[in-house]
């Protein structure tokens, strides 16, 4: 067998760990497109590809990752639809060094496609005219009524009144999350209604992330951190640490920038620097009126809704969702990291909003924790992890 001969260190890494580390699946990789370039050229047919990802996943069985009924689980090692995976990556970076007379296509410029748009999943239709017109109505009552408990049910029967013209509103017209929270402000002073939005939009969905997150995936990410192939980007973190924090970071150090497909948005950004676009820690004492402008000493400039903690993330630590972009914070009643979380992915979803670019792939991590189809056509790393997450006990 070609690996026993090229890479025997894949499969005792499989043996010990029923999976495959990052850099055995790079290997791995490697060995069967050498192979098969040597024997079909540097323009192998699809259906090579297609025998050569099944043929991984046939000998590896725990890297097969299927997902619902949309795919067969080789489709992160090669889809034959999108025409994307590790081993279309790996052929695409061997024909760069390509001479022009080698070259079997010529160079396309590249698309000005947004792929850290978030796909809204939902059937849209435009309200008629009655139905238009008592929305307005109801938009009016609720504006105008004050946030509290005696309040809620109109202001929750009025958001359902409104939400077929606002649905359709938002995906067709692209307002900003300015104007959006101007016409519908009680997402900012009573942010639950984000849960009850986003329930709407995908019903059975709401909790899945609360679910997951801290019961399965925070624990197996911990645990990755501390394989001997990871580097110690955790080691001077304490029992007293914030374990979901500590497991967001771990996620960003596995599913890092890249420097390809940039688009709008991007900003070169680190490893270290990454969480920033997702969580920015403050010191408990900081005027959060200061946050809408520039600062500084701010890591990096993050013109995309994020979250700030006030203090180091903890039981007892305040949390807001801020777009200093469009002047929004949206103060969040929950002390929970994980809590605050979702609640940011949900404003995303409900203003279907873009992905940070340099956050991209976490975002469609957290797409599948949801039970949503991941958006993009990058998604072969995102596929990878959750394969190794899977396969851990």
């Amino acid at each position: 067998m070609l690996i026993q001969i090229k890479g025997p260190s894949i499969l005792s890494d499989y043996e010990a760990t029923g999976t495959l580390s990052e850099t055995s699946r790079k290997l791995l990789v490697k060995i069967g497109v050498s192979d098969l370039v040597e024997r079909r050229g540097f323009y192998p047919s699809s259906d090579d590809k297609l025998l050569l990802a099944k043929s991984v996943i046939t000998l590896f069985p725990s890297m097969k990752m299927k997902m619902g009924e949309e795919n067969e689980g080789f489709e992160h090692f090669y889809d034959p639809v999108s025409h994307n995976g590790f081993i279309e990556i790996k052929l695409r970076n061997l024909r760069r060094n390509l001479h022009d007379s080698q070259r079997r296509y010529r160079r396309k410029r590249a698309t000005t496609t947004d792929p850290c748009l978030h796909p809204v999943s939902i059937t849209l239709r435009m309200p008629a005219g009655r139905e238009e017109e008592s929305s307005m109505e109801w938009m009016a009552v609720i504006k105008r009524m004050k946030p509290s408990d005696e309040n809620f049910s109109t202001i929750r029967l009025g958001m359902e009144k409104t939400y077929t013209s606002r649905r359709f509103w938002i995906a067709n017209n692209s307002p900003t999350v300015e104007e959006i929270f101007q016409q519908y402000p009680h997402f900012i002073d009573m942010p639950y209604l984000l849960d009850l939005e986003f329930e709407k939009m995908y019903p059975g969905r709401s909790d899945l992330f609360l679910q997951k997150w801290e019961g399965s995936v925070v624990p197996k990410l911990l645990r990755m951190a501390t394989m001997k192939e990871n580097p110690t980007v955790l080691a001077s973190a304490s029992e007293s640490d914030e374990p979901c924090l500590r497991a967001l970071q771990m996620l960003t150090y596995l599913l890092p920038p890249t420097a390809s497909g940039r688009g709008k948005g991007w900003t070169k950004c680190s490893v270290k620097s990454a969480i920033s676009y997702i969580l920015d820690i403050k010191p408990s004492e900081t005027d959060s009126s200061s946050l809408m402008g520039s600062s500084p000493d701010r890591v990096v400039e993050n013109h995309q809704p994020h979250l700030i903690c006030f203090g180091q993330p903890s039981s007892t630590a305040q949390y807001i969702i801020v777009a200093e972009k469009d002047k929004v914070a949206i103060p969040l009643e929950d002390n929970s990291l994980t809590c605050a979380i979702d609640k940011l992915f949900k404003m995303y979803c409900i203003c279907n909003l873009a992905y940070p670019a340099q956050l991209t792939s976490v975002f469609n991590f957290f797409e599948h924790l949801y039970d949503m189809p991941i958006s993009g056509g990058k998604r072969s790393k995102v596929v990878e992890l959750i394969a190794r997450l899977q396969a851990m006990l």
